[in-house]
């Protein structure tokens, strides 16, 4: 069977599937409405049947063209609009449901007359049901169209949040570019040695910060050996005097984290500790789990009295701007100054 074939009968089948309990229903109704002119009007079961078979199919014939006509109105005056659609249309299904019949069953004297002293009565069931089958189109219409529109302005939220995460992302880069290439700028003359060194380990950490561009998400694991290729960068800046101590529990390596979330922290810690100073210094990264998230603690050593070294600024404030359009939240970022150490606390929730 050709391919378009396939298509029409599945679509078919598929609109008579979902109308199924519409169908059933009305069945149901007309079967009762036989068995009552039957059993109360005396009528035969043939007359029956073809009343309610023909007035009932003529009615759902009514309400599927009310329902095409009320999507060419405007949404102004809808409900007015409804109520004099329904009007009409009540008096159109009864009056075609009143000539079927009369054609179909011309000679039977007893149900023409009840035909005739019915007629007030079936125009208001016509009217009723179109009036509940109008209103809840208009309802449903507007429903859909509330919908469609909270869809369109979730997704350009989620499309704006991505590109700020991915602008985000991209800042970062030259962020940490700038401070290491000031630094090969300071080795250059003193130690050629180490500058050329710094060169290709930060040859190597670009690459495989454009190799996770497009990764949102990684593990702690991975992201501790992203780590360790920048660390090897500011070591041949700083050589003996910097020291970095990981305390990592065994259920945190696998916990999915955003992609570079620790670099910029331990960046900070180094321009904290380090910049301006002489002696050798620890730092201190701390992984555990607490509940149902991971917490990550970065402290160094600080000196109120010293000025850290100039920056762009955008470490911790890009990073707490990051976790707030992933998590939506404000307070993942805490720091702490006691005595002669600076803390900075990251907590990192299940991914959403």
């Amino acid at each position: 069977m050709p391919t378009d074939a396939l298509l029409i009968l599945s679509k078919t089948t598929t609109t008579f599937t979902n109308r199924l309990p519409l169908i059933g229903a009305v069945l149901l109704w007309s079967g009762f409405q036989s068995w009552a002119l039957h059993q109360y009007a005396g009528f035969s079961w043939e007359i029956s049947v073809w009343d309610s078979v023909i007035f009932n199919l003529v009615l759902v014939s009514t309400a599927v063209l009310l329902g095409s006509l009320l999507n060419y109105f405007p949404r102004t005056g809808i409900f007015q609009i409804t109520v004099g659609l329904t009007i009409v249309l009540a008096g159109g299904c009864q009056w075609i449901s009143t000539q079927a019949m009369l054609t179909i069953i011309p000679t039977e004297i007893d149900y023409l007359e009840f035909l005739s002293q019915s007629t007030p009565v079936r125009w208001a069931i016509g009217f009723i049901t179109l009036t509940a089958v109008g209103v809840s189109t208009v309802y449903y219409s507007r429903w859909m169209e509330l919908v469609d529109q909270q869809t369109r302005e979730s997704d350009l939220k989620n499309i704006a949040r991505e590109a700020e995460l991915q602008k985000l992302q991209l800042q970062l880069q030259p962020h940490f570019l700038f401070n290491s290439l000031n630094s090969i700028n300071a080795l250059i003359l003193v130690k050629p040695d180490e500058a050329r060194k710094m060169v290709q380990e930060l040859s190597d950490f670009l690459r495989l910060t454009i190799k996770r561009a497009d990764e949102p998400w990684t593990i702690l694991s991975q992201e501790l050996e992203y780590l360790k290729t920048y660390l090897a960068i500011e070591k041949v800046r700083f050589g003996h005097r910097l020291d970095v101590i990981l305390t990592i529990d065994e259920p945190c390596y696998g916990w999915p984290i955003p992609t570079l979330v620790l670099q910029p922290l331990l960046e900070n810690a180094i321009k904290f500790g380090l910049y301006g100073t002489t002696g050798k210094i620890s730092i201190e990264l701390i992984a555990k789990m607490n509940g149902s998230q991971l917490e990550v603690s970065i402290s160094n050593p600080f000196d109120s009295d010293m000025q850290p070294a100039s920056g762009s600024g955008f470490g911790l404030t890009g990073l707490q701007r990051r976790l707030y359009l992933i998590y939506a939240r404000n307070d993942l970022v805490k720091t702490n100054i006691k005595e002669n150490s600076f803390t900075v606390n990251l907590t990192v929730p299940a991914k959403p």
